[in-house]
């Protein structure tokens, strides 16, 4: 049950992200390097977790489910969630 609920969580992380439009935003490298590499990291644990559901628990898929929570509510904005303001 574990692996279902991490890996709906991080399809629906990546979905967001992937969906992001800067519109009149600048911008910043880093935050795009960022963002890079959360999609790769979400991505990963989730083609990791569909081939080995074995290894999936409980805490993991609390993290996998705050991580989707605060990137919704970023609207896929990696810069509002690494500010403190969320």
């Amino acid at each position: 049950m574990a692996a279902h609920i991490i890996l709906l969580a991080n399809l629906i992380s990546v979905a967001v992200l992937m969906c992001y439009r800067r519109g009149g935003s600048r911008y910043k490298p880093w935050i795009s390097i960022l963002a890079y590499l959360l999609l790769v990291s979400l991505g990963g644990q989730a083609i990791d977790v569909s081939l080995n559901a074995g290894g999936a628990s409980a805490w993991d898929a609390a993290v996998s489910v705050l991580i989707a929570v605060m990137v919704v509510r970023a609207r896929g904005n990696v810069a509002a969630m690494a500010r403190c303001g969320l």
